[in-house]
């Protein structure tokens, strides 16, 4: 066994190294070439990530997968029995309306650094479009509801192009139906899932999606 002055000499030589490695990682991020060169990797990995994600999505298999599902989903909601619409509850006094509640600070960093995005269904089309919204995949109400969100531009949004723009860009449609147009079963058939979409808003801004 190490005698105490053996173990308090180890201990003394453990924290110099460490903290020599701590100052070497302070000289490194202190230097701006070194940060530049760290972010080029980052937005390269992404880069390469989505790219994968892209190629899967456009293949045929995983677009036969798609229309597998909802010709089964429209199958099984044809065979569901109808139920009789439930009495109107009572209306509230008060609402949150779209907002919903307020977002958390956790909440608000992912929020901000999504919203510097260009639209991601226009990436996906290798289109750059930043006048965008944040298009909440999950409500407003929930636990991390307000980081399931994607950057759109109003035309994958909410609005409906105007219909020579999309007889241009037929996959210009709006995930929230404007009219006749859109609706989320056409925009995830002409672009791809609200999840795949939000995992490449999250690779694109490098951030880690925690499971919840």
């Amino acid at each position: 066994m190490h005698s105490t002055e053996e173990r308090n000499a180890l201990y003394e030589k453990q924290r110099i190294a460490a903290q020599r490695q701590r100052e070497r990682q302070k000289t490194k991020l202190a230097d701006p070439a070194y940060r530049q060169h760290q972010q080029e990797k980052r937005q390269a990995a992404a880069q390469r990530s989505a790219e994968k994600r892209l190629a899967r999505i456009r293949s045929p298999e995983y677009q036969a997968e798609q229309r597998e599902k909802q010709r089964v989903k429209r199958q099984e909601a044809a065979q569901t029995p109808r139920k009789l619409p439930a009495a109107p509850k009572p209306r509230k006094t008060s609402t949150r309306g779209l907002k919903g509640r307020t977002p958390t600070a956790a909440e608000r960093r992912v929020m901000d650094a999504l919203a510097k995005l260009p639209c991601t269904a226009c990436w996906l089309h290798k289109h750059h479009q930043p006048l965008i919204s944040l298009h909440h995949v999950n409500g407003r109400t929930a636990d991390g509801a307000h980081m399931d969100v994607i950057p759109l531009c109003r035309w994958h949004h909410q609005d409906a192009a105007p219909k020579d723009v999309r007889e241009q860009y037929p996959w210009l449609v709006p995930v929230h139906a404007s009219g006749i147009v859109g609706g989320k079963a056409e925009f995830a058939h002409l672009n791809a899932s609200e999840e795949d979409l939000l995992l490449m808003a999250y690779e694109q801004a490098g951030i880690v999606r925690e499971a919840r």
